[in-house]
């Protein structure tokens, strides 16, 4: 049996024992159900052991102990509670950026609700060219396929949306401390926690597809972060003073983004805005925003229904929707 196929048997292996914590199960079943050999069933439980679940493992046993630290699809899959997204998930071990490989799967073949994970990206991007600081086993990188049957007008504030399905899941992980700064980044104590970069491809003036990418801070410790991003990104470890489960967390926030997105479907963000004014960190602020080549000075207002902030500068109420977004501060 090679590698590839070992790694298979051991994922399969997995899928049967982890349902059922501390039960013994006999390499003989095990071998005999998944119509393989006991000593390969034996040498695929010590895959699972390198990819650090505790397995107790003799030559006869197998027992599932404990859940290992990883975005694995099948872990991802055993808290996943959702119709549609993420039952396709590909996840890997490290990547580019997910949203490069997931516009990649979408423009051979663009399916609803395929997820694509990854425990590291070596090029992640965020908004306006920038990177994303994307380390290994402490984050969560995520990009959503979708293929929403709306106008290409319709579609900017699934951003914003995107944002809200996140701050609902960190918010049952450090309760009343979560907000959002429009149009994409997530913050917890002002510094950001996540941000989401969403992409949009068009064929003959309509939505091909979507693309929408998030990159969450989970488990870093401060010196995890490179010194520029110490004063400015934080995580939810930090601030929830205790490790995450990272694929539960990936699983709650799929299943929150599905519900968003079925709303969103219906009426863009009108049934959200009650949610999204209260996690909003710029609404009564005055602000400077910059969208192409000009900068407004005003008082952040409000968000409409479609995710545009409305801001009020010189007497006039103008609508934008989209920017870069910096709080005025009082001297």
């Amino acid at each position: 049996m090679n590698q590839s196929e070992l790694v298979k048997l051991a994922d399969d292996i997995l899928v049967l024992i982890r349902k059922k914590p501390k039960q013994v199960f006999a390499i003989s079943t095990l071998a005999k159900k998944l119509k393989s050999e006991s000593f390969d069933i034996y040498k695929a439980a010590k895959v699972l052991k390198s990819w650090g679940y505790g397995i107790k493992l003799s030559k006869s046993e197998i027992t599932f102990k404990q859940a290992a630290d990883t975005l694995s699809a099948t872990e991802i899959s055993f808290y996943l509670k959702t119709k549609i997204i993420g039952h396709n998930l590909v996840s890997f071990q490290s990547v580019k950026s997910t949203n490069d490989l997931a516009s990649q799967v979408a423009g051979n073949y663009p399916d609803e609700g395929v997820v694509i994970t990854s425990e590291k990206q070596t090029l992640g991007r965020g908004r306006l060219g920038r990177s994303w600081h994307s380390p290994e086993k402490v984050g969560a990188y995520i990009s959503i396929i979708i293929t929403p049957k709306m106008s290409p007008e319709k579609a900017p504030g699934l951003s914003v949306m995107t944002a809200l399905a996140a701050a609902e899941t960190f918010e049952s992980y450090c309760p009343g401390q979560v907000k959002i700064k429009w149009p994409n980044d997530i913050l917890l104590g002002n510094r950001k926690i996540a941000g989401v970069l969403t992409e949009l491809y068009t064929k003959n003036n309509k939505i091909d597809y979507v693309v929408v990418g998030i990159g969450i801070n989970v488990n870093q410790k401060p010196q995890d972060f490179p010194q520029n991003l110490r004063k400015i990104a934080t995580s939810l470890r930090q601030v929830a003073g205790k490790k995450i489960n990272r694929a539960e967390l990936t699983a709650r926030f799929l299943k929150n983004f599905e519900k968003e997105y079925k709303q969103y479907q219906k009426n863009q963000l009108a049934g959200s805005l009650k949610r999204l004014r209260a996690y909003s960190s710029l609404l009564g602020q005055t602000i400077t925003l910059k969208t192409g080549d000009k900068l407004l000075t005003g008082q952040a207002l409000d968000i409409d229904k479609t995710g545009a902030l409305i801001i009020e500068t010189g007497g006039k109420k103008i609508i934008v929707s989209g920017g870069e977004v910096t709080v005025v501060k009082r001297p």
